[in-house]
């Protein structure tokens, strides 16, 4: 192991920690403790405590840049999509520069579920009952501390 994971690893378990604990829980916001929890670049935070291990997220600042990028200039213009469709653009097609797997897809857009993005609509289409694996219900659900992890 490098000495940049180890710091990036010591770092987590702060912020993590952090979160855990009743006294300090409310210094850290949900979305910023999910990120961390599933080592997705944060990418709506301004915050040294995650640029300088940029390159240690598994889930990378680029794909979650262009995800939400995508998902964005489409909800402006009121298209909406289900999972599965962003599956398509995403993991299976070759729309894009980058390709990723179904579980990055639902932690991106966990990420933003907590950060309050897009408008019900959007969440409406994207967990559609038969348009979407039924893990990514868990996109949509109210935030629990205890879904956060230490190891």
């Amino acid at each position: 192991m490098n000495i940049e994971k180890a710091l990036f690893n010591i770092q987590r378990i702060q912020i993590l920690q952090c979160k855990i604990n009743p006294e300090t829980s409310n210094l850290i916001s949900n979305d910023y403790a999910y990120a961390w929890d599933v080592s997705m670049f944060p990418l709506l935070e301004f915050s040294e405590l995650h640029l300088q291990y940029e390159e240690q997220f598994i889930i990378k600042k680029e794909t979650v840049d262009i995800v939400t990028d995508f998902a964005d200039k489409e909800w402006l213009n009121k298209k909406y999509y289900s999972f599965y469709e962003y599956e398509d653009f995403f993991v299976r097609g070759e729309k894009f520069s980058i390709k990723t797997e179904r579980f990055h897809l639902i932690a991106i857009f966990r990420y933003m579920f907590l950060r309050g993005s897009f408008d019900q609509m959007f969440w409406d289409k994207l967990v559609e009952n038969g348009n979407c694996p039924i893990e990514a219900f868990s996109i949509v659900r109210n935030f629990d501390i205890n879904e956060l992890s230490l190891v």
